[in-house]
């Protein structure tokens, strides 16, 4: 008895090893009609951004590059508020973009290093 439920469950495994039909024949291959030129021209690259482009300074990062070097306390630095964010080292910021928002990097020593539009 024991050999006859050995005998058929290894048959049963065997058999759910084989395909349960026939494979699907495979689709004929299409030649395509069209053949690629021998030596393609390479993709023309865009116009890089002008810097000094209108709208390039939306946020009038350049009228406060006399600052670049200067404490954050001086006299004519822009105060924090909704359009401007002060970033010192390992603040977290978000990366959404707005041309219209002044960012002001200053490194460890509360000293200016940078402005940019973002």
């Amino acid at each position: 008895m024991k050999n006859t439920l050995l005998a058929f469950l290894a048959g049963a495994t065997l058999m759910a090893c084989a395909p349960a039909s026939e494979p699907a024949p495979e689709p004929p291959t299409v030649e395509p009609s069209v053949t690629a030129p021998v030596n393609p021209q390479p993709m023309p690259q865009p116009p890089a951004a002008d810097p000094t482009a209108q709208g390039a300074d939306a946020c009038g990062a350049a009228q406060y590059a006399a600052l670049v070097g200067k404490a954050i306390t001086e006299s004519g630095v822009p105060p924090e508020g909704p359009n401007v964010r002060y970033i010192r080292p390992d603040t977290q910021v978000t990366m959404d973009f707005r041309p219209d928002r002044l960012n002001v990097n200053i490194d460890a020593a509360n000293v200016i290093t940078g402005f940019r539009c973002t």
